[in-house]
C-alpha cells in the first residue's frame, strides 16, 4: 500500500475512531453477560464493537499503529472466504477479540483493538470474539465483606501458577471433556498449597496482567480442587470504567489485610499495611519441591511474627482489690488517707508501696490493669488512684466480668478469668484464683500476708513471665 494510501486510510479511521469514542465515554457501564451468552456466542457484528476510551489505541496522545492495522488488513483480504486459514492457531490475525458486554448497548473491546479496525477497513461485518467478565469492583467488596480472614496471599496467574505446557512438573491433567476446554498446565502442588493457605486462615486472590473470565478461571480451579477468594485480571492494562483500578485495589486491600504474603517463583515478600517494612523470604530452586518449601517457609514465617509480637506486645499485669490493694489498717502497714474531704468519701485504704509498685511496673513496660469481682464502678476506682498519682491501663469489675465473660453462658465461669483479656500475671490472695490458672491458662501470684518484699517478689515474677513469653 502507497503511503499515500496509509494516510489517507489513516486520517478517515480516525475521525471514526473519535466519533466511536464520544459515542459512549462517560455513557457506558458494565454489565454482566450471561451463561450461555458467554459460551455460545463466538461471533458478533462490527457495529455492535465500540473501542475502549481508556486504551493507549484511542489515547490522541498514542493512537492506534496503521503499520499493525495495515498487515492485519492484508491478512483478512487475502483469507476473507479461506475458512481453514482461521484454524492456524499461531495466527494472530484470527484470534478472537476479548470483549465485554456493556450498557446502554453493545460490547466493550477489552483487547484486539488493530483487528477491530483491520476487519473494519477490510469491509468485514463480524468478527470471532470471546466475551468475559471481568471482577467488578462490588463484587470484590462483596468478596472482603464476607471474609472473616485479616491475612492475604497473593499469586501471579501466569508467571507462578499456570506453566507452560512442556514443564515437567504439572497436575495430572483433568478428564479429556474438560481437557477440551482448560488447556491450561496447573503447578504441581498448587492445589495442595491452596488448600494448606486456606486452613491457617488466608485469603487467597490470584492476580493476572492478561483479560481473563472471572467465571473461566473460577470453574477452572474449582475443577482442581483450589479454593480462591478472588481473582484480579488485566492489572497491565488500562482499565474500563466500571473496572476498579489498581491502585484502587490496593488501597481497599489495606484496609482489609493485615498483613499480605506475595508468592513468587523464587520468593516470599511478606508486606504490613499502613507500613513501609516487608521481609524477603527467598525460595531455592528446587521445582519438584516447590509447593512444599513455600508452606514450610509460611510456618517460619507465621513463627517469626508471633515472636516479634511477643517481643513488641506489652504484657499485662492484673491486680484484685479487695485484700491486695485494699487492706485493714488493723493488719498492714498502709498508705496515708486522701486530703480533706476525699478521706470522707474513699473509705479504703491502699496497702504501703502500691503507688510505688504500679509505677515500677509501667515504666518496666507492662500494662497494670485492676481485674475485681467487685462491683464499684469504673470511675470510683479510677478517681480514688488518682488521687494516689496511679492511673491504670484498663479496669475489669464485676459487671464488665458479667457482661463480657460470664454473658449468656449456662454454665457458671469462674469470677475472675484474666486470659480472655490477655492478662498474663494477676495478682490475688485467693489460692482457688491459682487454680483456675492452670485451667484458664494464665499465672497468678497469691499475696496472701504481710510481705515487706511484696513489691520487689512480684517484680521478679513479672520479669520471669516476660522472658517466658518473649522465648523461641
Amino acid at each position: 500500500m502507497s503511503s499515500d494510501a496509509v494516510v489517507s486510510q489513516s486520517t478517515g479511521f480516525q475521525a471514526f475512531l473519535e466519533e466511536e469514542v464520544l459515542k459512549i465515554k462517560g455513557i457506558y457501564h458494565p454489565v454482566k453477560a450471561g451463561f450461555l451468552r458467554r459460551h455460545l456466542t463466538k461471533k458478533l457484528p462490527l457495529r455492535m464493537l465500540h473501542p475502549n476510551p481508556y486504551d493507549e489505541f484511542c489515547d490522541p496522545e498514542i493512537g492506534p499503529n496503521y503499520s499493525i492495522i495495515s498487515k492485519y488488513k492484508n491478512v483478512f483480504s487475502a483469507h476473507m472466504n479461506d475458512f481453514q486459514a482461521k484454524l492456524y492457531v499461531d495466527n494472530p490475525a484470527f484470534e478472537p477479540l476479548q470483549v465485554q458486554k456493556i450498557s446502554p448497548d453493545g460490547y466493550l473491546i477489552l483487547n484486539g483493538h488493530h483487528r477491530w479496525a483491520a476487519a473494519h477497513l477490510s469491509g468485514m461485518k463480524s468478527i470471532d470474539v470471546e466475551i468475559l467478565d471481568l471482577t467488578q469492583q462490588d463484587s470484590i467488596l462483596n468478596k472482603l465483606q464476607v471474609s472473616k480472614h485479616d491475612r492475604r496471599v497473593t499469586l501471579d496467574l501466569d508467571e507462578v501458577v499456570i506453566r507452560p505446557k512442556d514443564y515437567p512438573f504439572c497436575e495430572k491433567a483433568l478428564p479429556f471433556l474438560l481437557r477440551k476446554r482448560y488447556r491450561e498446565h496447573i503447578r504441581l502442588g498448587i492445589p495442595a498449597l491452596f488448600q494448606f493457605l486456606t486452613r491457617r486462615g488466608y485469603d487467597i486472590w490470584v492476580y493476572s496482567s492478561r483479560y481473563c473470565s472471572e467465571d473461566y478461571l473460577r470453574l477452572l480451579f474449582f475443577h482442581y480442587r483450589c479454593p480462591v477468594t478472588g481473582f484480579i485480571t488485566g492489572t497491565g492494562r488500562k482499565r474500563p470504567a466500571g473496572i476498579i483500578k489498581r491502585q484502587e485495589l490496593e488501597d481497599v486491600f489495606t484496609a482489609r489485610y493485615l498483613s499480605t504474603l506475595h508468592i513468587d517463583n523464587d520468593m516470599i515478600l511478606q508486606t504490613f499495611a499502613g507500613s513501609r517494612e516487608f521481609g524477603e523470604y527467598p525460595l531455592s530452586f528446587s521445582d519438584s519441591r516447590w509447593s512444599g518449601e513455600v508452606m514450610d517457609l509460611v510456618q517460619k514465617i507465621e513463627a517469626e511474627n508471633r515472636q516479634k509480637k511477643r517481643e513488641s506486645e506489652k504484657m499485662r499485669v492484673s491486680f484484685d482489690l479487695d485484700e491486695v490493694l485494699f487492706v485493714s489498717p488493723k493488719t498492714h502497714q498502709v498508705e496515708p488517707p486522701p486530703r480533706y474531704p476525699f478521706n470522707k468519701f474513699f473509705q479504703e485504704r491502699l496497702r504501703k508501696g502500691t503507688p510505688e509498685l504500679i509505677h515500677r511496673l509501667q515504666e518496666l513496660g507492662y500494662e497494670v490493669w485492676v481485674y475485681t469481682s467487685s462491683f464499684r464502678s469504673e470511675k470510683y476506682i479510677r478517681h480514688l488512684f488518682r488521687l494516689y498519682g496511679v492511673r491504670f491501663d484498663d479496669i475489669v469489675n464485676g459487671n464488665r466480668h458479667l457482661a463480657e465473660v460470664q454473658r449468656d453462658n449456662k454454665t457458671i465461669l469462674p469470677q475472675k478469668i484474666p486470659s480472655r483479656y490477655r492478662i498474663s500475671l494477676h495478682i490475688d490472695d485467693e489460692a482457688i484464683i491459682a487454680s483456675w490458672g492452670r485451667e484458664f491458662g494464665f499465672e497468678t501470684y497469691l499475696l496472701d500476708a504481710e510481705d515487706e518484699n511484696w513489691k520487689e517478689k512480684i517484680i521478679a515474677r513479672a520479669d520471669e513471665i516476660r522472658q517466658m513469653r518473649i522465648a523461641p
